[in-house]
């Protein structure tokens, strides 16, 4: 326990310093995953690091000495301890927590720990790295001082990872609103509620007023843990048809707070993913209305609003 308090302690301030005998990574290298600034002792791979002065620390997918693909932390000017297992915490684009029990491995001038890819264990962690803005780490514990790394949203850099150390390919999931009814759920206005709508009326109070000839239509989602979604449509009002879509605006809530924007578009069909979530709220799927088989577009929740990730086309 003694061990573990040091080493935490050392993650929170900042790792102490080592004398600078072997290049550190490269500031460009905090910018999201890039090739492995010293090949020559982790191997072949891509990194990710966070930089803290002349201390860093690096999340890497390398294979060393032709060996296998395994997933690894690197620390320079700090160390991990000396336990036979180092508790790796992955949080990715503040969502879903990944553990990995990493050996910590000996290299002159190096903290080095790592744990050799696993499909059935690891696949899940490697898909969300793919598409991922962002991850934090931590050791021992997930709320442990984690240090922030940028990853960029560059799913090509982990596909070449594997592919350049001979691990087979990720079979990305291919579900979809259209293919999957149970994990996505539709929140869009056509599922109007009455009482969703007037909050929306409230909310959309200026620009109704600004715009008399338009009205509202809405529905909310609530999460298990108390978070809320509102979804939106903004437009002209018929007699017959009810609204003519302008507009949609979603606007979210942490639990026992009040709504902000959060996305606004053209009006789309929308739904939730429930199996991603990210700041606590799930990933949105919108879809426009006109065409046939118009490609999904994918939008996650970072920093308090919806941006957006990639187009995945209809099945």
């Amino acid at each position: 326990m003694r061990i573990r308090a040091l080493v935490s302690a050392f993650w929170a301030v900042g790792f102490f310093t080592l004398t600078m005998l072997m290049p550190a990574p490269s500031s460009a290298q905090t910018d999201g995953w890039g090739p492995i600034f010293d090949p020559d002792r982790f191997g072949a791979g891509q990194g990710a690091c966070w930089s803290g002065g002349e201390n860093a620390a690096c999340l890497m997918l390398t294979c060393r000495d032709g060996g296998p693909f395994e997933i690894g932390l690197m620390a320079y000017g700090g160390g991990f301890g000396f336990e036979p297992l180092l508790p790796v915490f992955i949080r990715v684009d503040g969502g879903q927590t990944y553990r990995l029990d990493m050996t910590p491995l000996n290299l002159v001038g190096y903290q080095h720990a790592a744990i050799p890819y696993d499909p059935a264990r690891h696949g899940a962690l490697l898909r969300a790295l793919r598409s991922a803005q962002s991850a934090t780490v931590a050791l021992y514990q997930p709320d442990s001082n984690p240090l922030p790394y940028v990853l960029g949203n560059r799913p090509a850099a982990v596909d070449r990872a594997m592919a350049t150390c001979g691990a087979a390919p990720l079979n990305a999931p291919t579900a979809t609103p259209g293919t999957d009814a149970a994990r996505f759920v539709r929140v869009d206005p056509q599922l109007r509620d009455p009482q969703a709508t007037a909050l929306a009326a409230q909310l959309m109070a200026t620009v109704l007023a600004q715009e008399p000839e338009t009205d509202v239509s809405a529905s909310v989602a609530a999460l298990p843990d108390g978070r809320r979604i509102l979804v939106v449509e903004h437009g002209v009002s018929t007699y017959s048809y009810g609204i003519t879509g302008v507009g949609t605006f979603i606007f979210t809530a942490e639990p026992g707070g009040a709504f902000r924007p959060a996305y606004q578009t053209t009006v789309v069909a929308a739904w939730l993913d429930t199996a991603q979530l990210s700041e606590g709220f799930p990933d949105l799927w919108v879809q426009n209305y006109r065409g046939i088989n118009q490609p999904y577009g994918v939008w996650r929740h970072i920093g308090g609003r919806y941006v957006h990730q990639r187009n995945v086309p209809a099945t």
